[in-house]
């Protein structure tokens, strides 16, 4: 099926959809469907989730048409595919269209269904919240128990089970286009406790965003991103999926678990998988390309270029900016990190090495500096295969402010 062409008009056009339920309805219609769950073990069974972030997609289908092709084959047999944001590039109609079109192939060839949120990149100024969300309605939004009114989140409950709940994570004061780094607001925050509220203890919960809510570095970038994973760790969820980062990461504070999922068109080309059973989540990562292919090397080789010019854009001008061995040291780190091989001692290695002691004492403006130091003290953990126990909606209550 061809998906309708996408104008500037259309962008004009475009109106939201839906809208929040009364909480005493919305109480009930989740209350009859876990019912209905546990009385038909076919819907309380266990299910699998596809997770990726960031594609970026331009109007230049070629370059990634590898990479669009890898996703729907490796949807086979998945539930669900959860988009986490950033799908476009420039949020141009013609991208747009790309990632619509590719919604529905991805249903039509595997089965699975699709569940999107924007990314700051998904937005401009004459494409809001309101238009996204009518755009990609059977994405997520035509199925939803409830709305965020005040952004494009919703919740919904899948046939087996799981409650998602879909956070816009953006701020998009600034003339509509969206803000770098986000911003969840005191009118989400309000809406994501009344959908926890509005669940029966035991229910699993997904949550998803496509800002990190806990510093994976070292400072929280995202304005009340502290006061989510606040109530979601008073509620019992523990588990949050998040992008924006293009490298696939781990956190944890207090029993919440966030995973940043990386890109599936960079290097080493995985895709995220979330396997939900009895409310315990399972995350694995799966290969996508074959390691000998021409383009795993390509995407291993664009990296490890990647890295080097990170390190030498941030040390040209300062004393360091013809050490070799700071480049080499700053580019291995993140080749490690961008492969998920990092571990807790492959971290203190490179914490404890002359060069790490060289980039402290860089005088810089740049984020490189801090991205890198703050992950190798912060979040060393291998991001390949983790269990999340405890990851179900229970009676404990949020405070009332934070």
């Amino acid at each position: 099926m061809k998906a309708r062409l996408l104008t500037d008009e259309h962008f004009r056009g475009l109106k939201t959809i839906g809208g929040q339920f009364p909480m005493k309805k919305m109480r009930i219609l989740v209350a009859l469907f876990l019912a209905a769950a546990i009385l038909n073990p076919c819907l309380a069974s266990g299910e699998s989730f596809l997770v990726i972030s960031d594609t970026h997609l331009t109007k230049e289908v070629r370059d990634h048409e590898d990479m669009l092709k890898a996703v729907i084959e490796a949807a086979q047999g998945k539930d669900a595919v959860l988009l986490l944001g950033d799908s476009t590039n420039n949020a141009r109609p013609e991208e747009h269209n790309l990632v619509l079109q590719w919604t529905r192939e991805i249903r039509q060839r595997s089965g699975a269904e699709v569940y999107m949120i924007p990314g700051n990149h998904d937005y401009r100024p004459l494409f809001g919240p309101d238009d996204f969300t009518a755009w990609y309605r059977s994405c997520g939004w035509g199925q939803a128990f409830s709305r965020d009114l005040a952004t494009a989140g919703y919740a919904l409950m899948t046939e087996n089970g799981t409650c998602l709940i879909m956070l816009d994570t953006n701020d998009v004061s600034q003339a509509r286009s969206a803000l770098p780094y986000g911003g969840i607001g005191e009118s989400t925050l309000r809406w994501v406790r009344e959908v926890l509220d509005a669940l029966p203890d035991g229910t699993p919960v997904l949550v998803c965003g496509h800002h990190a809510v806990l510093p994976a570095e070292r400072d929280e970038r995202t304005p009340g991103a502290n006061a989510l994973s606040m109530i979601l760790r008073a509620y019992g969820v523990g588990l949050y999926l998040c992008g924006h980062d293009h490298v696939f990461a781990t956190a944890e504070q207090e029993g919440l678990r966030q995973i940043t999922v990386g890109q599936p068109q960079a290097y080493p080309g995985w895709v995220g998988i979330v396997e939900q059973d009895q409310g315990a989540f399972r995350w694995n990562t799966q290969p996508i390309y074959d390691e000998q292919s021409p383009v795993f090397i390509r995407l291993r080789e664009d990296a490890y270029s990647l890295g080097r010019r990170m390190a030498e854009g941030t040390l040209e001008t300062t004393p360091y900016a013809d050490d070799e061995d700071a480049v080499e040291w700053f580019a291995s780190a993140y080749m490690l990190f961008a492969g998920g091989d990092m571990t807790p001692e492959r971290s203190a290695s490179l914490l404890a090495d002359d060069n790490c002691r060289k980039w402290r004492r860089v005088e810089t403006r740049t984020v490189v500096k801090d991205w890198i130091l703050g992950l190798l003290e912060n979040n060393p953990e291998n991001v390949r295969c983790l269990d999340v126990p405890v990851s179900q909606k229970h009676d404990m209550k949020a405070p009332d402010s934070f």
